[in-house]
């Protein structure tokens, strides 16, 4: 048998969960975007939705998802802060154009309300030579593709490194698709005293 040992190198962490909070919450925290909503293309509010009653506790829940996030990557964190949290909402044919999020650890998509029909969020692999060569694919997967979409869904939450090229695809649906977006930073010693490279934010 030629089968070697099989590991995986250098790999990027998303993370997704279905059924993130309460119907209730949802319908709250979209009729307070609704409310702020300007009828413009690719409407997005101001940046300080964390600071807003309503997000209070959905602020909660993503800084204690985001600290266990680092948790499972066996980072240390002192603690953390949403820099940055803003609204979205996308008519049909809209679309966000490829981006990443400087000056931030993670970032997320909360989905308010989404038609999973559409396409939702599309990751580009971050390794420079990745599409030097791509062989034909029996079918796409996290292994073999340099590009992979996620769909939007309302109530579903996906966290991901800053640093990652991502876009919305257009919005196919007829129905305006609403979600909440957000930054992440670490606060605290950032790497290591002897290493000759650290840092305290």
């Amino acid at each position: 048998c030629y089968l070697m040992d099989h590991q995986e190198l250098f790999p990027t962490h998303l993370f997704i969960k279905d059924n993130y909070t309460t119907p209730d919450r949802i319908h709250t925290m979209r009729r307070e975007v609704m409310d702020l909503y300007k009828e413009k293309p690719n409407w997005q509010s101001s940046p300080n939705l964390d600071k807003n009653e309503v997000f209070k506790d959905f602020n909660k829940d993503i800084s204690k998802s985001s600290f266990e996030i680092l948790d499972k990557l066996d980072y240390k964190a002192d603690e953390i802060e949403i820099t940055d949290m803003w609204a979205n909402v996308l008519k049909q044919h809209e679309t966000h154009q490829p981006h990443t999020h400087s000056n931030n650890f993670l970032s997320g998509v909360f989905y308010l309300d989404a038609d999973e029909t559409t396409p939702g969020i599309t990751f580009q692999d971050p390794r420079p030579g990745a599409n030097v060569i791509l062989p034909r694919k029996k079918f796409d997967h996290m292994n073999n593709t340099s590009l992979l979409n996620y769909k939007a869904k309302t109530n579903r939450i996906i966290i991901f490194p800053s640093w990652l090229v991502h876009w919305v695809p257009t919005n196919l649906s007829t129905s305006n698709r609403i979600s909440i977006s957000w930054n992440i930073q670490i606060r605290g010693q950032l790497g290591e005293h002897h290493e000759f490279q650290s840092g305290q934010f």
